[in-house]
This record gives structure tokens, C-alpha cells and sequence, in this order.
């Protein structure tokens, strides 16, 4: 198949930045430049206005009238735009966990894959369908590690969390609140959050935001910038829940700053107190996580190092090469009498 042109398509709401949006400009990326085509479309057409990108954008109408050899999609509302699309394989791609995906996960009509173990362990549990695993990714070569100090105690320590206010799924004041009280005892703690919001309710939100930690709020910072923005911090906190992929502790991993996270969305990342730190979804274990690598130089070196080596197997490429090869099996089951495939 390596020399096969293949079609990629994905069908999407928007071209906001979200993490289930800038996995298919990634894939299209290295997609188009392994030499095969990539388009997104969406009910508009416009194209993203927080990234520079050459892959093609498309309207819905304009979907009605080409063809796809996979053609991607994401969210129960699409189910009707993607059965009637021409593709040769139509695929839902399972990015977060949501009860009423169970009719999208179960109809024969589409190849299932999930973005994490997460999802298939809960595809699996809950639907009886083991998804394929296209777990990922990160772009590895955009980021480059930080140099954890020997310093015993790094002041000011700064603590860098995802800031969308407004998706209490991300669970950012459930480490706020965390902060608060460590704040008490270690004075010389910073809070940095970051955003891009939307829409204007997102935008209120961030812009409302306070705490009793001193705290730095960026609005809009540049994505090819990102490894900048990680680099201010001594530790990256994440508290969601329902997660497929966390992309935000994919990078932080890239970037070579500890982790402090939940199991939402980052089962395949980490590894407890080896290439992270696993907490429970409230502030008091958040807390506890946060304290261990204040207290402790010699494990935030061990993580940013492990951290950033495990998270190179989940580049953007191999997730792409194993795909290709999905797409290879397929064939080889679809030509008549294989009983070898």
C-alpha cells in the first residue's frame, strides 16, 4: 500500500480548537506529506484560525459530491452526514466518553476506532466492542525538554493547568481549590492557567477567573509556540474526568515537565511515579500529587525524563503508519477467497 494514493476525509462540527479538531489536522498533516490526501470537512467549510495548515477544508456540500477511501467522524450528530457520504470505509472515531455514543460504537455500518485505552476498555465493559486502538498523539519533534534543576526547592514553583473555566469536565478549579490550600503552606507557589476560548461565555469565564494564589491567565496563546508556555512551569496538573485523549499532558510529557494527572485520558501515558504522578479527581489528592514533586527534586527529574521518552511512542507518525496498515488488512479481508488475511 505504500505507493497507493489513499483518501483521507474527516467530518467535523468546526475547526475551533479542541482537542478531537486538531487530532485530524495532525493526521492530515502526516498523511499529506507521505504522499497521500487529507480534507476536512465542515458544515461551512472555513478553515482553523489558530493554526497555519495546508490541508484541505471543505463544506458538507461540497462532501455530497467526492469520495473517500476513510472517511473519519466524531460526534453522534454527524451520523447522518457520514452514512451518506461515499467512502469506502466510513469510521467513528470514539475521542471521549459519552453514554449515548453506544448506537454509533454497535452499528456495523462503521469501523470503530478509539483515540485511547481509555475509550476501549470503555467500549469494551460497556457496548461488548473492542474498538481498534489508534491511541495518540504528539508531534515529538515540536518539543524539546526542559532541564530540571537540582535546586531543592524551586521558587517561585510554578504550577500550570489547563484553563478552560467553563467545561467543568476539565476539572481546572478542582485544581485551583488544590492550589489554595497549598498555597497556605508554601507560599512560593504560581499558578499559570491558559486558554483559547471559542466563544464569548468561555471568554467571561477566563476573564473572570480569580484566586487567592498568585496567578498568571494567557488567553490565545500560539499552539506552535506551546513548548514555550510549558516551559514556565515545574509541574502540569490535570483533573479531568470522561476524557479520551489528554492532549494537554501529551505535551506537557514532550515538553519534559512533571505530571500530575487523573486517569481520564492519560491511561496510556502514564505510569505511577514512574513517568507520572496518578491522583483521584478531587482537590485533597490533587494536593497530596502536587506536594510529592514540591518536596521532592529527585522525582521531578525522573518523570520530565521518563515522561518525555515513553510519550515518543505515541508520535503522530507511528499512530499514521499504524492506521496505513489497518487500512492494508481491510483490503486484504475484502479480496475474494483471502482466508490468510
Amino acid at each position: 500500500m505504500e505507493d497507493l494514493k489513499i483518501k483521507f476525509g474527516a467530518i467535523l462540527p468546526h475547526t475551533y480548537l479542541y482537542g478531537g479538531v486538531k487530532r485530524f489536522f495532525e493526521l492530515g498533516r502526516i498523511f499529506s506529506e507521505t504522499g497521500h490526501s487529507f480534507t476536512v470537512y465542515t458544515p461551512d467549510g472555513i478553515p482553523p484560525a489558530w493554526i497555519r495548515s495546508e490541508i484541505r477544508v471543505a463544506s458538507f456540500e461540497e462532501l455530497t459530491h467526492e469520495s473517500n477511501d476513510i472517511l473519519f467522524f466524531t460526534e453522534r450528530k454527524l451520523r447522518d452526514i457520514a452514512i451518506g457520504a461515499n467512502a469506502r470505509y466510513k469510521v467513528y472515531y470514539h475521542v471521549i466518553i459519552k453514554s449515548k455514543t453506544i448506537h454509533l460504537v454497535r452499528d456495523k455500518r462503521f469501523k470503530i476506532f478509539a483515540c485511547s485505552t481509555n475509550i476501549l476498555n470503555h467500549d469494551r465493559r460497556w457496548f461488548g466492542v473492542t474498538p481498534f486502538l489508534a491511541a495518540g498523539g504528539i508531534d515529538s519533534t515540536r518539543y524539546y525538554p526542559k532541564v530540571i534543576t537540582d535546586s531543592k526547592e524551586v521558587q517561585p514553583f510554578t504550577i500550570l493547568v489547563y484553563g478552560r473555566i467553563s467545561e467543568g469536565r476539565k476539572g481546572t478549579m478542582l485544581v485551583v481549590k488544590a492550589c489554595e490550600r497549598l498555597y497556605k503552606k508554601y507560599p512560593f507557589i504560581r499558578l499559570v492557567l491558559f486558554d483559547t476560548p471559542v466563544n464569548e461565555s468561555m471568554s467571561k469565564a477566563d476573564k473572570e477567573f480569580t484566586t487567592g494564589v498568585p496567578f498568571e491567565f494567557i488567553l490565545n496563546h500560539p499552539v506552535e509556540k506551546n513548548v514555550a508556555l510549558f516551559h514556565r512551569a515545574d509541574v502540569f496538573v490535570a483533573a479531568e474526568k470522561r476524557a479520551g485523549w489528554a492532549n494537554t499532558v501529551a505535551e506537557a510529557m514532550a515538553s519534559g515537565i512533571p505530571v500530575v494527572a487523573t486517569k481520564s485520558g492519560t491511561m496510556d501515558m502514564i505510569i505511577d511515579q514512574e513517568t507520572g504522578v496518578f491522583v483521584r479527581r478531587n482537590s485533597r489528592s490533587i494536593y497530596r500529587g502536587i506536594e510529592k514533586l514540591i518536596k521532592s527534586c529527585e522525582l521531578r527529574q525522573k518523570l520530565s525524563v521518563n515522561g518525555r521518552r515513553h510519550i515518543e511512542k505515541f508520535d503522530w507518525r507511528i499512530l499514521t503508519d499504524k492506521i496505513l496498515k489497518w487500512y492494508d488488512e481491510q483490503e486484504k479481508r475484502a479480496i475474494p477467497g483471502n482466508t490468510h488475511a
